[in-house]
């Protein structure tokens, strides 16, 4: 039930931000792609397989609001994710927002990179010099967005009880020691 809880809340937080708050209040060199963003972020947190399930939902919204061929961007956000998670699995899986948020600027990389040549060999007529141009301003945004959403996502996550239990377990370490210092402190 949480799960279906958090993928259902985290398909109305990118819609809603990706299809009426970030274009109607940024300028388009700042407009990140929220559903890779987000769905790294979970697939940093989350146990793998609801990891991989938060991406494959983020695909089906990305293809909603603006794919050529539907399901193009979904496979995308797939192989990017396998690349991502074969490459830097550890890094990635630590629960530092750090590596989510690294995670999510090479996933807006390579998911994008992926769906500029699958929709050319699809007969989508897409430039290539303005897909990298959009690539460059979708990686410029997301270093902006990505760190913010990465940490409201993990910390939803948490809230909601759905992170990796080595995550959960480092979290509440770090909240201990940060209750212990503070208790020092008020002390002395």
């Amino acid at each position: 039930m949480r799960t279906a809880f958090f993928l259902g809340g985290l398909v109305v937080v990118a819609a809603t931000l990706q299809a009426a708050v970030i274009p109607g209040l940024l300028p388009p060199v700042l407009r990140p792609d929220v559903c890779v963003l987000l769905a790294i972020a979970a697939l940093a947190f989350a146990p793998r397989e609801l990891g991989l399930m938060a991406v494959f939902t983020m695909g089906l919204v990305a293809d909603l609001f603006s794919s050529g061929r539907f399901g193009l961007l979904t496979l995308s956000y797939m192989l990017a994710a396998g690349i991502i998670l074969w490459t830097a699995w550890r890094e990635l899986t630590h629960g530092d927002v750090l590596g989510a948020w690294i995670g999510g600027l090479a996933g807006t990389i390579l998911a994008h990179t992926i769906y500029i040549f699958a929709a050319r060999r699809c007969g989508i007529d897409l430039p290539v010099g303005q897909g990298f141009a959009t690539i460059l301003s979708l990686v410029i945004a997301g270093t902006v967005w990505g760190l913010p959403l990465a940490y409201f996502c993990g910390k939803t996550m948490y809230t909601l009880g759905v992170v990796s239990p080595e995550v959960r377990e480092k979290w509440a370490k770090q909240a201990r020691i940060a209750a212990a210092r503070r208790g020092k402190t008020l002390r002395a």
